[in-house]
């Protein structure tokens, strides 16, 4: 088939509009088909949409004391109490003693906002026993068991056999800038 220059511009045009056309048409109907199956999540990644099919953004501030929690678990590479965490945040932000209520209740909120929403850290426990561990849940196994060291450790140092922890009521992020993060 020998076509001249302007024969070939002419069928790439036409192509790449029959593209669009057929583009703008499959995102009409797999936003027709989500909105008549209900579903506000993304099929491929699990994130939430908007009513338009557009991705969902977290509104308002971050948090820092998420962001605090966080960075203090990889950078200790162990478990950790909630008491551990708030001494850490009294000293590292050089609070009195008189802002623990108030730095108290920041560190429970947002470890609450990275277990419940998240996903991101989940508490593990011993049967029988009231205290809890605050671990990354990128430690645990497809099992819901931690790595051989932080079981070690936790047994020699704080005399405390980690329970399973049932990866199935870990949830899964709702925003995509959490998959990355």
């Amino acid at each position: 088939m020998e076509l001249n220059t302007k024969e070939v511009k002419d069928m790439i045009s036409f192509y790449k509009e029959e593209k669009l056309i057929l583009n703008a048409k499959l995102k009409h109907v797999n936003s027709m088909l989500r909105k008549l199956q209900g579903g506000n999540v993304d099929g491929e990644s699990g994130v939430l949409l908007t009513r338009t099919g557009s991705k969902a953004k977290k509104r308002g501030p971050k948090s820092v004391w998420g962001k605090f929690i966080l960075e203090q678990l990889n950078k200790a590479q162990r478990p950790m109490t909630y008491k551990e965490l708030m001494d850490l945040a009294m000293e590292t932000h050089g609070y009195d003693k008189s802002k623990f209520t108030n730095v108290r209740a920041s560190i429970l909120n947002s470890a609450f906002r990275l277990r419940a929403i998240s996903g991101k850290v989940t508490t593990i426990g011993e049967q029988g026993k009231k205290e809890k561990f605050l671990v990354s849940t990128a430690w645990l196994n497809k099992n819901g068991k931690l790595p051989q060291a932080h079981t070690k450790w936790l047994k020699e140092t704080m005399n405390f056999t980690p329970e399973r922890v049932d990866m199935s009521s870990i949830p899964t992020a709702k925003y995509e800038e959490d998959l990355v993060a």
